[in-house]
């Protein structure tokens, strides 16, 4: 095995990072971490001539990053730099993005591994794009609509019976000093009735599949972790909610289902990637999503699975 550099792009309050780089410092592993708070007070360089290109970077406090000694990238969050405070207020917009354009630019390259590359990332998290691939692969799917048409949300609920509400996107709501998440959702007839609601954003419902328990199973590289998570609470919808009491088992994932994972991630263009079923009544497993960034070091905690060995092995073994 060579030990390679590993560039970390993610932000001050990632304890996945954390997690992982105690075990990185632990045996010896080079990294750099960057976090999107402090771009600004990082020097990064750019050099174009004869004798070719040099991509640098100079950290506060001086240590001096090569970054074609970078051989694996782990991009754990957005490259959305905070702009310093010493700029006025109606050049802010201005500057964040000269300074997102010029990291991204600076760190970005093809002869490193990206766990995950930050366009497969854009397009992956697309949930309508995972849906439909989704489908293609042939995985249980439950009934979908993605509308903002009144009408069209009152017929699914009518038609389809019990109804899920769960965010387009990730759910995080962020308010000035407060942040707060969107959590799945029965649905009712009258909570349609609100109509300027609606008409703001689209809403995602699914047909709501009666449960067993939940699955996360998570590919880091050429290793899969299959987790089996339940509760006594039999109205659960999402057992994210914080407060859930939750048991954990590891999963004896079935082979076909591993290889249309493994199918939707070459597709998609991702190393890694975090999906998430329903094991429902009759024991089938009901393709939710995929997170390309999704968590997984609570479940390191909780079960001793060697994650953070497969993550060495993936950044380092090339």
């Amino acid at each position: 095995m060579l030990w390679f550099m590993l560039l970390i792009l993610t932000s001050e309050k990632d304890l996945a990072a954390d997690y992982l780089i105690v075990h990185l410092q632990r045996n010896g592993l080079p990294f750099h971490r960057l976090n999107a708070e402090s771009y600004h007070q990082q020097f990064g360089t750019f050099r174009l001539g004869r004798e070719g290109v040099t991509r640098t970077i100079r950290a506060s406090n001086g240590t001096l990053v090569d970054l074609a000694e970078v051989h694996a990238v782990w991009y754990r969050r957005a490259i959305h730099p905070e702009v310093s405070p010493r700029v006025v207020p109606d050049q802010r917009r201005f500057v964040a993005g000269e300074t997102r354009h010029f990291w991204a630019g600076l760190v970005l390259s093809s002869d490193a591994r990206w766990v995950n590359p930050i366009d497969k990332v854009s397009v992956g998290e697309l949930k309508l794009v995972q849906l439909e691939l989704a489908q293609r692969l042939a995985f249980d799917i439950p009934r979908t609509l993605v509308s903002r048409a009144p009408e069209e949300l009152r017929e699914f609920v009518r038609s389809v019976g019990p109804v899920i509400c769960k965010p387009v996107y990730h759910g995080l709501l962020v308010t000035p000093g407060e942040r707060s998440s969107a959590y799945t959702r029965r649905i009712t007839l009258s909570d349609l009735d609100d109509l300027d609601a609606i008409d703001v954003g689209p809403v995602l419902l699914q047909a709501e599949v009666p449960r067993r328990a939940d699955v996360r199973v998570t590919f880091v590289g050429k290793a899969v972790f299959a987790v089996r998570i339940t509760s006594a609470d039999a109205s659960l919808v999402d057992w994210r909610v914080p407060g859930t009491q939750l048991a954990y088992e590891v999963f004896a994932l079935p082979d076909d289902i591993t290889e249309k994972c493994r199918a939707m991630l070459e597709a998609m263009g991702l190393h890694y990637g975090a999906f998430d079923f329903i094991e429902d009544l009759e024991g089938r497993l009901v393709f939710l999503e995929i997170n390309p960034t999704g968590e997984w070091a609570w479940l390191e905690e909780q079960l001793n699975l060697p994650f953070r060995e497969a993550f060495v092995r993936l950044f380092y073994d090339q």
